[in-house]
């Protein structure tokens, strides 16, 4: 099974309603409908891109906090994105793990998204 990992970037655009995000938001819609329609993949995402998530709705895009709450909320308990199962990786047991030594293993585990939204 493939696993494909969903970064930051693809959440908050995703879920962002600002109007500068509209043509990343597109291409992450039409990657989830080709995505609903592999039967050999499997979505991840960690706790760290919902963070980064939060921060950037709230603090960048100007989102109301409890809007993006509820979005956070939604998507950590029911862990799913529209129908597709999002399954959570854990970035490390070590208490002094940081960001380089994450994304170092997040690049060794899952395939790059098969288009750039930076």
């Amino acid at each position: 099974m493939k696993r494909i990992y969903l970064d930051s970037n693809i959440l908050i655009a995703h879920y962002s309603v600002d109007r500068t995000e509209e043509t990343k938001k597109r291409m992450v819609e039409n990657a989830l409908a080709v995505f609903a329609g592999l039967k050999d993949i499997q979505l991840c995402t960690s706790m760290w891109a919902v963070t980064e998530m939060v921060n950037i709705l709230v603090s960048s895009k100007k989102m109301d906090r409890a809007d993006v709450s509820a979005i956070e909320d939604q998507l950590v308990n029911e862990r799913r994105l529209h129908e597709l199962r999002v399954h959570f990786v854990d970035v490390s047991p070590r208490k002094d793990y940081d960001f380089p030594e994450f994304f170092y293993h997040v690049k060794q585990r899952y395939p790059p998204i098969p288009f750039w939204l930076g």
